[in-house]
């Protein structure tokens, strides 16, 4: 049966004397089954959630100028920040189990997220989005501050529309957006991997993997792309006013695809895996990463 409890944020005292409430303090603790998923939407604040051994959830917020509303049944707990007078502050902390499934929404709010390590969905408009841990279909997106992803396995979208967005140690596929930030991709291993920004700097290092697809694009920024290992791949080049810089050879094929002298291909190894790289007037660099290197070194002893 779904419990509902309902928080006041301030009493009738605090709304008489003036338009500052007094902070108040919610703890309450749900017991949920395996797969249950935890929903939040929270306006301005922070969001802490940790995983916890517990088959339970365990929510501590401090907040003013608000009223928070959970609703709860042993699959899905879903909580709510509802302001009042169109103001409203919540600092969140929250355990949940391990594995949980998380969907987070925020206007002004930083979002921390670390060994949880279920599917997770976050976004805020305005402040840091960190993830450490999660697996399966994630997503994480802020609209005005930096994002940073580690230790993700299945598929990942982040997304940074005005800050910077690093992704570390994932093994998945990745889509990483960004319009005026930085994307570093590091220590990242997938088949299907594309990052764009309009006016930052792109760097990648990880893998290529035989039949993969690897993308990545800037129109006014650099592109370094260091892969990690042998490198078998159809190499694409397009830029209008920058420069290619490469540690491999690039020789054109008799017969090969030239469509310009800015657009160009050329193959190193096999070819087995495709590799696009785009600057509209930024330089691209494509650079022998360290696992590379020692292996070169290892061949000539």
């Amino acid at each position: 049966m779904k419990t509902s409890i309902l928080a006041i944020a301030a009493g009738l005292a605090a709304l008489l004397s003036g338009p500052r409430a007094e902070a108040q303090t919610l703890d309450t603790t749900v017991a949920v089954r395996a797969g249950a998923r935890l929903e939040l939407q929270n306006i301005s604040g922070t969001v802490q959630i940790r995983a916890t051994r517990r088959q339970d959830v365990r929510i501590h917020v401090e907040y003013e100028r608000a009223r928070i509303e959970i609703d709860a049944s042993p699959t899905h707990v879903e909580i709510r920040t509802v302001p009042r007078r169109g103001m409203g502050d919540a600092d969140y902390t929250i355990e949940v189990p391990a594995e949980m499934g998380l969907t987070v929404n925020a206007v002004q709010s930083d979002i921390d997220v670390r060994d949880v390590c279920g599917e997770a969905e976050l976004q805020s408009v305005s402040g840091e989005v960190r993830l450490a841990c999660a697996r399966g279909i994630v997503s994480v997106q802020s609209v005005s501050g930096d994002v940073t992803v580690s230790d993700v396995r299945g598929r990942l979208e982040a997304t940074a529309i005005s800050g910077s967005l690093t992704v570390t140690d994932v093994r998945a596929d990745v889509a990483a957006h960004s319009v005026s930030g930085d994307i570093s991709l590091d220590r990242v291993d997938g088949q299907d991997i594309s990052a764009e920004t309009v006016s930052g700097d792109v760097s990648f290092a990880g893998p290529i993997h035989d039949g993969g697809r690897y993308r990545f694009q800037s129109h006014s920024g650099d592109l370094t792309v260091r892969p990690d290992g042998a490198l078998n791949a159809i190499v694409g080049v397009s830029t209008f006013s920058g420069d290619l810089e490469s540690d491999y050879p690039v020789t054109l094929t008799p017969g090969g695809r030239r469509m310009s002298p800015r657009e160009f291909e050329f193959t190193v190894g096999s070819g087995n895996a495709r590799l696009s790289l785009g600057s509209f007037s930024g330089t691209i660099y494509l650079r022998r990463g360290a696992a590379a290197g020692r292996e070169e070194e290892e061949e000539q002893r």
